[in-house]
């Protein structure tokens, strides 16, 4: 329990460091003379231990992290980081301060509240950064983070009396790694790393438990298929905090028994296959048809600015959204229409219809309709919260709202809500086929039943590794793209 509390407070502290530094608190600068830009653990401590006292003269340290940065320097490499935050608290008052550190000056305090592990004494820091570094390098090799927390980063606790500092960073598998010190006496109490699991195309059989796996360990982004013919794409090697490290994008025609790779280099946003076998991929750059029997692409869409989202319905028709506006076409892609999206509301889901209706759900829970040049609101039904999941099948909308299902018939503006004992976390989309995912990767799809009129829900597949990314139902099978879930493993 002592290392899950540990985790969930650097990930929390972290958290909190990139909020207060990012939205801007009051700037307090004391240049330092006698010390570089650089500071190490300790260094940066005194800073803040001076600034404490001001605030309140029995004022204690609680807490020490570095913070990620790209300003050059050593990054770590030498015990000393150009950020820091600490946390501090006194006796007399439920307060904390927090104490933002930039460039060797103190960048900005704030008073808050939050969780105590107690005071760290500052005579118990026997060990400081630069020699803690060259101790985790030593052991275990370990090397500068590259997607998160780059270079090497330092998190200073004290947890039942007892100081410890970690050192972040990357084994030489490239598998986010933290390497724990008694800050007493320099010893080892704690060598964890992030290892994979899952991540790849299970193929599973319906109606029966026999499946098996395709491109074990990738992460599959999204799969699309029709007849015999399948696309996948994602990245080739991905990191626990990077899925865009090798991206790809292949195409089988014979059901995924072999696949020829695109002539793709950038990250695949979405791809799909439609009911005539056409092969549609965009990219942040643009949007291509592709005649994959002679690898011959043709660029049908493109902006000056990054394409942000897509969506494409049954019959091809087709919405993107990039730089405040929504292109639409409803003829593969041979005309365009130009729709400016609402005003100052950012857009979390953007989805078409058949008929050609733009609909999208922004980020504080308004849902809009396109009606020619301007946007109507669509009122949700009592007992309706803040949506986090959009989908449009059909004429029928489709809402997730703290994993209650509701729907809509555009049609008729009656909400109803779809009885049902599951929790989904989520919904995915894939042609006239909607399902819900639970938090133990049990896969639902979700259908009209019959005579009755009613929605039912009928459990798939559960897939016990890997992360749910997309589905793509056949006739007999259905396909899941997966990637890696990351889970701490004690190191040797």
């Amino acid at each position: 329990m002592s290392n899950i509390k540990q985790v969930f407070w650097v990930l929390v502290t972290l958290s909190i460091v990139f909020s207060l530094f990012y939205l801007g608190i009051k700037n307090e600068k004391n240049a330092l003379s006698d010390v570089g830009i650089e500071l190490t653990l300790k260094e940066a401590i005194n800073l803040g231990l001076n600034r404490a006292k001001k605030w309140n003269e029995n004022a204690y340290l609680v807490i020490v992290t570095s913070v990620d940065e790209d300003m050059g320097g050593t990054r770590g490499a030498t015990g000393k980081r150009y950020k820091w935050t600490l946390s501090f608290e006194a006796s007399s008052t439920d307060q904390q301060l927090f104490v933002l550190i930039s460039k060797g000056e103190i960048s900005g305090v704030d008073e808050g509240k939050g969780a105590s592990f107690g005071e760290i004494k500052l005579d118990d820091i026997k060990f400081d950064s630069p020699d803690l570094v060259k101790f985790a390098q030593k052991k275990y090799g370990l090397q500068k983070g590259v997607d998160w927390a780059t270079g090497y980063n330092f998190i200073l606790n004290g947890e039942n009396g007892k100081p410890t500092v970690t050192v972040l960073g990357n084994d030489k598998d490239s598998l986010f790694t933290r390497i724990t010190f008694d800050a007493r006496n320099g010893e080892i109490v704690g060598a964890r790393h992030k290892v994979p699991k899952g991540g790849g195309v299970i193929k599973a059989r319906l109606g029966s438990d026999e499946s098996e796996t395709l491109k074990n360990g990738k992460a599959i982004l999204g799969i699309s298929a029709n007849d015999n013919q399948v696309v996948i794409w994602g990245d080739q090697k991905p990191r626990v905090f990077n899925y865009s490290v090798q991206p790809f994008i292949e195409f089988s025609k014979n059901y995924g028994e072999y696949w020829n790779a695109l002539n793709f280099n950038e990250e695949i946003l979405n791809a799909w296959i439609n009911l005539d076998n056409e092969l549609y991929a965009a990219t942040e750059l643009g949007l291509w048809r592709i005649e994959t029997s002679e690898n011959k692409m043709k660029r049908i869409f493109t902006t000056e600015n990054k394409i942000e989202k897509i969506d494409y319905s049954t019959n091809n028709n087709i919405v993107i959204l990039s730089n405040n506006y929504i292109y639409k076409t409803i003829d593969n892609g041979e005309n365009w229409n130009t729709i400016i999206q609402p005003e100052s509301e950012k857009i979390i889901s953007l989805q078409i219809s058949d008929g050609g209706t733009v609909i999208v759900l922004t980020s504080n829970g308004n849902i809009h309709q396109n009606n020619g040049d301007k946007w109507i609101n669509i009122e949700l039904a009592q007992g309706l919260e803040t949506p986090s999941y959009m989908k449009l099948i059909g004429d029928d909308l489709f809402l997730l709202s703290d994993y209650t299902l509701w729907i809509q018939n555009l049609k008729d503006d009656r909400w109803n809500k779809i009885q049902t004992n599951y929790e989904f976390k989520y919904l995915i989309k894939k042609r006239n086929n909607l399902f819900g995912v639970n938090e133990d990767g049990i896969i639902y799809l979700i259908k009209l039943g019959g005579d009755t009129n009613e929605w039912k829900v009928e459990r798939l597949f559960e897939a016990k590794d890997g992360i749910i990314t997309d589905l793509e139902l056949t006739q007999n099978d259905l396909f899941i793209a997966t990637m890696p879930d990351y889970y701490w493993e004690t190191m040797n």
